[in-house]
């Protein structure tokens, strides 16, 4: 028979101690029983002080709260209970600050202990440092939900936006209104002065139309030289003096690409959410519809889609 090296108490708490991510025993009430493991100094505190005192004493109320209610649940369910939360250095309360003070993404992974600790039912918390899938998430999140040329929301974003602006509408009947617009002999700009004056005639016109708007506007581009923008709470009167502003901010913006053709500027389509509505449909038809009446006419103007009643 081969002998078998028996592991001692001593390398039980010697491999625990080493653990790179900081493994907790934590009581139903809130106390820290125990703390095993956290060595990677890159991502963790010192948690050796924690042991004896309450999630209370070191940590915000909220978030206190927060923590014993994970460790009730994983009890109550006695399965592996997987968690991700953030903290900072405003959650912590009451210990010195060793580590770094930018928000930390953890995932806790708690399960419930067969055995007591001072007369109480107990939990295992692993915690798992994931900032930087975090990180990578919220990256790829905002590359979705970005124009890469402009930097403003794109259609995607927009069309979820628009969405909730509609159902808030149905549900309190605040104003709301949808502006479609887009650049009038565009095509005469990349025809006569190539596609990167194209591109920075549309960057121009976006930090003007930036400048206009109100920061609670929501203003997309939706593609090509097509723009929208969405406004909420302003009445139609306001809505009619910020088109006169865009038609102005968007000559001006558009005047040093002037071509041998017609000055460019925009055509605008307006349309206020209405009562009869029956989906978010409806409003960017009427938007559409507004745009097309103005490019016929001319262009350079606004037209509105009359309010039915």
């Amino acid at each position: 028979m081969s002998e078998v090296s028996l592991l001692t108490q001593s390398h039980y708490e010697s491999i625990c101690d080493s653990l790179p991510d900081p493994t907790f025993i934590l009581t139903e009430s809130g106390r820290y029983a125990a703390i095993f493991g956290g060595k990677d100094k890159r991502y963790y505190h010192d948690g050796s002080s924690l042991v004896g005192k309450w999630i209370g004493d070191v940590l915000t109320p909220a978030k206190s709260a927060w923590f014993v209610a994970q460790i009730r649940s994983a009890l109550t369910s006695q399965q592996m209970l997987i968690a991700e939360y953030e903290l900072s250095a405003i959650d912590v309360l009451g210990i010195p600050v060793e580590g770094p003070v930018e928000p930390i993404w953890f995932e806790g992974r708690i399960t419930a202990l067969q055995q007591t600790y001072g007369g109480e039912r107990a939990v295992v918390w692993v915690a798992s440092n994931i900032t930087g899938t975090k990180q990578l998430q919220r990256k790829l999140h905002q590359q979705a939900m970005s124009d890469e040329l402009t930097g403003l929301h794109n259609r995607r974003y927009f069309i979820q936006a628009l969405s909730h602006a509609y159902a808030s509408f149905k549900q309190h009947g605040a104003p709301a209104c949808l502006m479609y617009f887009d650049v009038d002999y565009f095509k005469a700009i990349n025809d006569n002065l190539g596609h990167p004056a194209g591109d920075q005639a549309l960057r121009d016109l976006s930090s003007a139309v930036q400048k206009t708007v109100s920061s609670d506007d929501l203003f997309c581009r939706l593609g090509g030289d097509e723009f929208a923008l969405l406004c909420q709470g302003r009445s139609v009167e306001e809505i009619t003096i910020l088109a006169q502003r865009l038609l102005h901010s968007g000559r001006q913006a558009l005047a040093p690409y002037a071509t041998v053709g017609p000055a460019p500027g925009l055509s605008l389509g307006i349309a206020h959410f209405q009562t009869p509505d029956t989906h978010i449909q409806d409003v960017m038809h009427r938007a559409d519809q507004a745009l097309y009446a103005a490019k016929v006419q001319g262009g350079q103007q606004m037209c509105v889609t009359s309010l039915r009643r």
